[in-house]
């Protein structure tokens, strides 16, 4: 089956904090994320999960990790990846620094942009490390924050697919093809909203926007040029919205 979204482990084996994506990934494996979820521990260095990533090829990377960036220790911090601009010399400093074994969330996005590896849409979930010697186990800090790191990543396994759609439904809707109408400028408005969700992981008014389209479509209000894929897709958006609405009802961090 192909891999629609990656889940990866990057740590400092046995370094205490910094073992925290090896340990997420070996509770992780455990849970059955969903069909097309690979979980994997990418602690082989960035080259060669820049190699992993050209063979998988998923449309969703989800890096769980500790990192030191001088927050309160136990920080959880969730960050949507804009692929960074790098130069041939800071492609090849960083294919350098994961050749010897440096290993961070950061040097394995460098690499995997350096050799147009990374997916179109790349996760990160941190936690701020507090002890980071060699040994085991997570400080109590971290291990405080453990279980809500990996309610983000579940969250954003869940997210997969719908934003997977409203990437798709963006496409079609560009251009004019369609004519203006209620219905087409709910979608609109419906999937800028999304946009938002995906960076700023916060529903907003997501569900009320979900509701009006669903209001648009009832009545038949829709566009000139549209045909049964438009109808389909618009549809198809609105139920993965209501199977998210349960699912969505407990909180995440």
């Amino acid at each position: 089956m192909p891999v629609t979204v990656l889940v990866g482990g990057v740590s400092e084996l046995f370094q205490r904090d910094l073992d925290l994506g090896r340990l997420a990934v070996e509770r992780l494996l455990g849970e059955g994320l969903g069909s097309g979820v690979l979980v994997e521990d990418l602690y082989y260095g960035a080259v060669a999960v820049a190699q992993r990533l050209e063979d998988l090829r998923p449309d969703l990377l989800v890096l769980v990790s500790a990192v030191r960036r001088g927050r309160r220790p136990g920080t959880v911090e969730r960050r949507r990846i804009d692929p960074p601009r790098l130069t041939p010399e800071k492609v090849q400093a960083a294919v350098g620094d994961a050749v010897v074994g440096y290993v961070h969330v950061d040097l394995v996005v460098e690499v995997a942009v350096g050799l147009g590896a990374l997916p179109a849409r790349t996760v990160t979930v941190e936690v701020e490390p507090d002890e980071v010697g060699p040994g085991e186990g997570l400080s109590p800090s971290a291990a405080a924050a453990f279980d809500d790191a990996l309610a983000i990543v579940r969250a954003e396994v869940r997210r997969a697919p719908l934003l997977e759609l409203a990437g798709e439904l963006r496409t079609l809707l560009e251009g004019d093809r369609l004519g203006d109408s209620a219905a087409l400028r709910a979608v609109r408005a419906l999937l800028d909203e999304l946009v938002r969700l995906d960076r700023d992981a916060r529903w907003g008014a997501t569900f009320r926007l979900r509701d009006e389209l669903r209001l648009r479509i009832a009545a038949g209000a829709g566009s000139d040029g549209m045909d049964h894929r438009d109808w389909g897709l618009w549809w198809a958006l609105v139920e993965e919205l209501d199977r998210l609405t349960a699912l969505e009802a407990v909180r995440t961090p």
